[in-house]
């Protein structure tokens, strides 16, 4: 076997092989066995692009090879030094100076620069179309400070600033290679300092990762490569995990008793922000009168649509933020289910005789139709005929995202340690209509003025003390009825360790470890 000495010394430097004794040609004489895992989900990811990603199935890929300034903590709610490891913030809470790692590298060999961090942050918070523009726009400017700092200036305190520079559309990226390759090969190749390299893509298929052998953490990532395949079929995931042809799955939690069941298997179970809920339509005629709300929450069997569609490994939600997200609030009032309290509040809305909505459900989605079908039951004991539409997905989310709905599905994780992004996703009119729900009114005008007041409030006693104010308005009001939490449970062989995954859904396999 021969390589050029170029070739010799990249697989030198990833740790793929050693050298006893090296001859004229070159020739290899004694190489390391290469330790490879492979890892079976259900969707492939859409974008790489951190200014552009928004989906659960890109937003947790990208630790794999992308950092920033710093990062969430494996508990989901604090911060940890990343590319940068120390930091000070000034009294007036109005500037940001970041002191980068010495030495720290890219995967393609250059040396992360000031300006590789000012390009990525200010690419992200500019660039037409992002998801994330409104949440950075507070981001007044970016700049250099000597050779090793970066100094962030916001136009109004930020408490969540750290928050939102670990979140993955502040990556830092290489500016000579994105300005290079364009946005498409961003999309699809991204280069950063995170742990592996994405060496190959096949569109639906699978996902190649490479041990980065520049990463800065000396010793990591532990395993070589890492494959992500795609696998649509969820018992077809988990036979391929029990013959051995993958090393790990995320565990649908129709399966989970049965492979929870299996002794040659380990399930790992993580706390997670998920909260799964149904988002009213309040904009909608029928559903403006807060009445007809809270009937629809009183007529609502939560604990029997938690059995039956987490399988009894949910619990029971009491508000659009998870208890395993900050700001929590744990003295909610209790959801209690009443289905003659239900009737007696349509009685008074002016629906006595009855009421009719309409839910759509995406074709093909039988977690959604069954759901839907108990909501039905449940419903018509108080008066209320629920019409189940069976539409094409798209078409359902884009009636969604219109106001062109009466009923709806949906569930969310939140993708950064603060309560701010979910609280202004709910909350705040100008931002998602109140995540689609149409919510208005002056109890949604009080919401969101105890979010923008949190958004600014530097003491985490009183943003907690804000937050916990705007769980109870929403939980009054009821733009939606919050279901069940469920954590994230990742199944893999015995001879796997180190799994992490943080309560944001992030993949943290730098330490993981295969053994032989």
């Amino acid at each position: 076997m021969h390589f050029s000495r170029k070739k010799l010394m990249a697989l030198l430097m990833a740790g793929l092989c050693t050298i006893s004794s090296l001859g004229m040609t070159g020739s290899i004489v004694k190489a390391e066995e290469t330790t490879r895992v492979v890892m079976a989900r259900g969707i492939d990811s859409t974008t790489l692009d951190p200014a552009m990603a928004s989906k659960n199935q890109d937003i947790w890929m990208m630790n794999f090879a992308l950092e920033g300034l710093v990062r969430a903590a494996e508990n989901g709610k604090d911060i940890e030094p990343a590319l940068a490891d120390t930091w000070e913030i000034s009294e007036d809470n109005l500037t940001y100076k970041f002191h980068l790692r010495e030495g720290v590298k890219f995967s393609n060999g250059e040396e992360v620069t000031p300006e590789d961090c000012i390009y990525s942050i200010t690419r992200t918070r500019d660039k037409e179309g992002s998801p994330w523009q409104g949440m950075l726009s507070v981001i007044e400017s970016v700049e250099k400070e000597g050779d090793d700092t970066i100094v962030v200036k916001v136009s109004q305190p930020t408490p969540a600033l750290l928050s939102l520079l670990a979140m993955f559309p502040c990556s830092i990226m290489p500016q000579s290679y994105c300005e290079e390759v364009g946005d498409d090969q961003i999309a699809n190749a991204p280069v950063g300092t995170g742990p592996f390299i994405l060496t190959s893509w096949e569109k639906n298929s699978q996902m190649v990762f490479e041990k980065n052998p520049y990463y800065w953490q000396e010793g990591l990532p532990t395993v070589d490569e890492f494959v992500m395949t795609v696998v649509a079929d969820e018992n077809t995931r988990i036979m391929q995990l029990q013959s051995g042809q993958i090393d790990m799955t995320d565990v649908p939690l129709a399966q989970l008793d049965l492979v929870k069941a299996d002794s040659n298997l380990v399930v790992d179970e993580f706390p997670s922000t998920a909260v799964d809920y149904i988002i009213l339509n309040c904009a909608n005629e029928k559903l403006e009168d807060v009445r007809v709300r809270q009937a629809l929450l009183y007529a609502t069997d939560r604990e029997a649509l938690n059995t039956a569609l987490s399988f009894g490994y949910g619990k029971l939600a009491d508000s659009f933020i998870s208890p395993a997200a900050p700001h929590y609030n744990t003295n909610l009032p209790e959801i209690t289910y009443d289905v003659e309290k239900a009737k007696e509040l349509l009685a008074e809305a002016g629906y006595a005789d009855g009421l009719d909505l309409r839910v759509d459900v995406g074709s093909g989605y039988s977690s959604e139709l069954q759901e839907a079908t108990m909501l039905k039951e449940q419903w018509a004991k108080a008066g209320v005929n629920l019409e189940i539409e069976q539409i094409d997905r798209a078409t359902a989310s884009s009636n969604w995202s219109a106001g062109d709905y009466e009923v709806y599905f949906s569930y969310l994780t939140s993708d950064m340690t603060d309560t701010s992004q979910l609280s202004e996703l709910w909350c705040v009119s100008e931002s998602t209509n109140c995540w689609g729900s149409g919510w208005h009114g002056e109890k949604q005008q009080e919401a969101e003025a105890l979010v923008k007041e949190a958004g600014m409030e530097m003491d985490e006693e009183k943003r907690a003390e804000l937050y916990g104010q705007m769980q109870e308005i929403v939980l009054e009001e009821v733009p939606n009825i919050p279901l069940y939490t469920t954590p994230f449970y990742v199944a893999h062989s015995k001879n796997i360790d180190n799994v992490k995954q943080n309560p944001l859904g992030n993949y943290r396999f730098e330490e993981l470890t295969k053994t032989n």
